[in-house]
């Protein structure tokens, strides 16, 4: 009868998130958390195949953590805001734990459309949300969600890596102010093409500029 494993799945698996909080995603190997649980590496792989499937059940169980912080947003109104500051809250509070979710290295193949599908955060929830208190259809909240989606997790990279640190004041007023700009650019005129290409600062790429936009005018 073969020995009963000194340590449970579910030990193994909160002693290698344990790790990756303190040390980073980078530090989750067989031979740390190992040494983390003072035993080899080998009653590891007596539950998991290899470092892979361990590296995908700790993912799992930082996203329920993940989603204890944006289940907080339901509480308040507007709760979509709410996500976003509770998004940098995360990436503040947990930054590895960001880094090992939300910043993972791609080989940069992937549009944004595609990458975000890939990417543990909840796009549905937080369209469904700006359709619910907005009065958004699917197109404007589809561009709401998309616009703030990215400067949010720009406040979050500068968070989880230490380059800046943001007040919960702050990052509200941040937030509220890039929302109201792209209100403004959804009710916008239709004809205002907001992708004008720069053209070298003559008066041949003056012209070129207006044509792409009649509404252009040179400050």
């Amino acid at each position: 009868m073969p020995p009963k494993p000194k340590f449970s799945k579910n030990e193994i698996i909160r002693s290698a998130l344990d790790l990756v909080r303190e040390k980073g995603p980078e530090s989750l190997t067989a031979r740390e958390v190992g040494k983390r649980l003072g035993v080899s590496s080998s009653p590891i792989f007596t539950f998991f195949k290899d470092m892979d499937e361990l590296k995908n059940a700790v993912k799992v169980s930082a996203k329920e953590k993940f989603d204890e912080y944006m289940l907080v947003a339901e509480n308040f109104y507007p709760s979509y805001k709410k996500r976003g500051m509770q998004f940098v809250r995360f990436a503040g509070e947990e930054p590895q734990l960001f880094k090992l979710l939300f910043m993972e290295k791609g080989n940069g193949d992937k549009s944004f459309d595609i990458a975000i599908e890939y990417i543990p955060f909840g796009k549905q929830d937080d369209i469904n949300i700006i359709k619910r208190d907005y009065a958004a259809n699917d197109e404007q909240a589809l561009r709401l969600f998309d616009q703030m989606w990215i400067y949010t997790y720009g406040l979050c990279v500068l968070t989880a890596t230490g380059v800046c640190s943001f007040s919960e004041k702050e990052t509200a007023q941040r937030l509220g102010e890039i929302f109201r700009g792209m209100v403004e650019v959804i009710h916008s005129d239709p004809n205002w093409k907001m992708g004008i290409l720069p053209m070298e600062n003559t008066d041949e790429g003056l012209d070129q500029t207006k044509k792409q936009s009649p509404k252009f005018n040179k400050q």
